[in-house]
């Protein structure tokens, strides 16, 4: 069917249907001269030259360019990269900054999180626990050229730093960022709302969870998930249980589920479909956050 259709009982008459058709195609005509440079009246568009298509190319790549270098060096609240740095282990943190993006109040938890002064100086807000994170520009910088770290996203990294440096302070986590829980006080979703979340290796409870993020996906029914499975994938880390963070479920027609979207840290550009039976043969611990409540001011 085409996407534009014409009611005739709109129309009184043939007559007049002609008519108007006659008197529209005439001013059209008349609006057109022949010595216009395109001379295109039904304004099609212009093919471009081989010229024209290669600077425009150029454009886009030096566009594209630009805002890579902007994501990595200019936080803005949205996490929308973050590559996991080579020996730093905290794929736990960047799966729930990336599980709390699919979610509304992550979002806006994320967005609030991090400001800048105009020396160019950060600060990260754990509004769960009341408590600021100043990072310097050059702390800032000296990260960014740490291969631990991750990298292609000022907010991920910004975080990654603050949380860090939290968890030294308070000698959670035995003082360090690598290797960590999924749920609870040392979370970055407790962090950054207050929330603690929970853990789960019971398949039924996986599945209530699944299903309620695929009956809502635009903001997968304010879960924010996050799973642990075995990961001999010699193109990552090597033997090792690796965190992952849940973009999406896809349930079929009768309401089951029928694929689970994953994003990797290692991978960030690109997500991946498992099917519901591969995702539950290879999950290890399972852990989610429903949405926060509100805080009465």
């Amino acid at each position: 069917m085409s996407d534009f259709s014409i009611s005739f009982s709109e129309v009184k008459s043939n007559q007049q249907y002609n008519s108007l058709k006659s008197k529209t195609e005439a001013q059209s005509l008349s609006d057109v001269s022949i010595f216009s440079a395109d001379n295109n009246p039904d304004n099609a568009p212009k093919t471009l030259t081989k010229e024209e298509l290669k600077t425009q190319k150029k454009q886009q790549k030096a566009e594209a360019k630009a805002e890579r270098k902007r994501i990595a060096n200019t936080p803005d609240g949205v996490i929308q990269g973050g590559k996991q740095g080579s020996t730093a282990g905290d794929c736990w943190l960047l799966a729930e900054m990336n599980s709390m993006s699919k979610t509304d109040w992550g979002k806006k938890a994320l967005k609030e999180a991090i400001t800048t002064d105009d020396e160019g100086n950060f600060t990260v807000h754990f509004k769960g626990i009341n408590k600021d994170i100043k990072i310097t520009k050059k702390e800032f910088e000296k990260a960014q050229k740490n291969s631990d770290y991750s990298s292609g996203d000022a907010d991920a990294l910004l975080l990654e730093i603050a949380v860090e440096r939290h968890f030294s302070e308070t000698n959670l986590n035995n003082g360090s960022i690598k290797g960590n829980d999924l749920a609870g006080e040392d979370s970055l979703q407790y962090l950054l709302t207050g929330k603690k979340g929970r853990q789960t290796n019971q398949s039924h409870e996986m599945e209530i969870l699944l299903k309620a993020m695929g009956k809502n996906p635009e903001n997968n029914n304010g879960i924010s998930a996050t799973y642990i499975y075995h990961d001999n994938n010699p193109d990552n880390a090597g033997d090792m249980d690796h965190a992952m963070s849940i973009q999406r479920v896809i349930l079929d027609d009768k309401g089951n589920i029928d694929k689970v979207v994953v994003l990797d840290s290692y991978h960030p550009e690109k997500t991946q479909e498992l099917s519901y039976k591969t995702f539950i043969n290879n999950v290890k611990l399972f852990g989610y956050v429903t949405t926060p409540e509100e805080k009465s001011k």
